[in-house]
């Protein structure tokens, strides 16, 4: 174990230099008529991002490129990872060197926050823009007559057919944006089976959480979440929590019509309920999500024989199935629970552990 002088540094290092952005090194840092287009390989841009955490002797190296590419008349680019193609109209350099690394950190935590998952196969695409203007241009291109029930989301993004579409909103919020989405696009990519609709977006939330070292790396943890976090906090004293009951029926969209606050609160619910299956109870239920994930991603076990019989029991993506299959078929006892779980979470003093990425009580 190094002082506490130790830190991390991230290193952007050009193996050749055709156009694009350039970084200092040691500084901590589906085509279409609207005009979209990447240009020639001659023009790549070649680089090597490294992480060298002092703490732990973790070197992680991230190798990308970087081509032209133009949408709708706007510059751009097309940064690719071993495991992203992200086309961007962003022109912040060293973040966007950042960002890919932060992806692919981030899948690393998919594949192994909650058990060992397969990666995906192909390269997962997404798109960030600089404006909402041009992600409103890209989303009426790609989603056609679907796409006035997107263009009236809020902040953020949507996920369709394993490919994001983003917009930068400041760089903080953009990340967790990108973690959120990060989890669609990989089970969209990767799983066989659908996930409930609850389960899904819970795992999202959990996804989302990280802390920044002075070099602004990313180290994920699930319960740095002060956004989701306060909303629960708040929802518990103002007595406004919803159900189990139609958490598990409804599509977190249909919670819009009662006004934002409601889907934050729904977001926020989610996001306990999945801490809840990780750690409530003693990791009573941890097992079993475990075993779900893996059956979903059609990874053999040797229980896959039995959960399978339960999925045939369980297949809607909507109401209590899945629940009463794999963890508690009492779902009275279930929900109780859960509440004790989420009154624990919400006792004062534990903000500053959230900060920290740690447990709050």
């Amino acid at each position: 174990m190094k002082g506490p002088r130790a830190a991390a540094a991230l290193l952007a290092v050009c193996a050749s230099t055709g156009g694009g952005c350039t970084t200092t090194p040691t500084e901590a840092p589906a085509h279409s008529r609207v005009a979209e287009r990447a240009s020639g390989t001659d023009a790549a841009e070649r680089r090597t991002v490294v992480a060298a955490s002092l703490l732990t002797d973790e070197i992680t190296e991230v190798r990308l490129t970087r081509e032209p590419w133009r949408f709708a008349g706007y510059e751009g680019q097309i940064i690719t990872t071993p495991h992203y193609r992200v086309y961007t109209t962003l022109d912040r350099c060293r973040w966007l060197d950042r960002l890919g690394l932060f992806m692919e950190r981030g899948l690393e935590h998919y594949s192994t926050a909650i058990v060992r998952l397969p990666k995906p196969r192909k390269h997962l695409k997404t798109y960030l823009f600089s404006t909402r203007n041009q992600w409103e241009a890209k989303t009426r291109q790609l989603l056609l007559s679907r796409a006035p029930d997107f263009l009236t989301l809020g902040r953020g993004g949507y996920t369709t057919r394993a490919t994001s579409v983003l917009y930068y909103i400041g760089r903080s919020d953009t990340l967790s944006i990108a973690a959120h989405e990060g989890w669609h696009q990989y089970t969209q990519r990767t799983f066989k089976y659908p996930l409930p609709v609850w389960l899904e977006e819970g795992l999202a939330t959990y996804m989302e959480g990280y802390v920044s070292d002075p070099y602004g790396l990313p180290k994920f943890r699930s319960w740095a979440n002060l956004e989701r976090y306060h909303t629960l906090r708040d929802a518990v004293g103002h007595g406004r929590l919803i159900p189990l009951g139609e958490l598990f029926l409804r599509r977190p969209e249909s919670f819009l019509s009662s006004g934002k606050n409601r889907l934050l609160i729904y977001y926020g619910q989610v996001w306990a309920l999945t801490h809840f299956l990780m750690e409530g109870e003693q990791g009573r239920y941890r097992g079993d999500l475990q075993q779900l994930l893996l059956e979903a991603a059609g990874v053999r076990t040797a229980a896959s024989g039995h959960l399978r019989d339960r999925r045939h029991r369980a297949r809607s993506r909507l109401g209590p199935a899945v629940v009463q299959a794999y963890f508690n078929h009492d779902l009275g006892a279930f929900e109780t629970q859960y509440l004790h779980f989420v009154r624990q979470i919400s006792r004062a003093g534990g903000r500053g552990r959230i900060v920290e990425g740690r447990r709050p009580f």
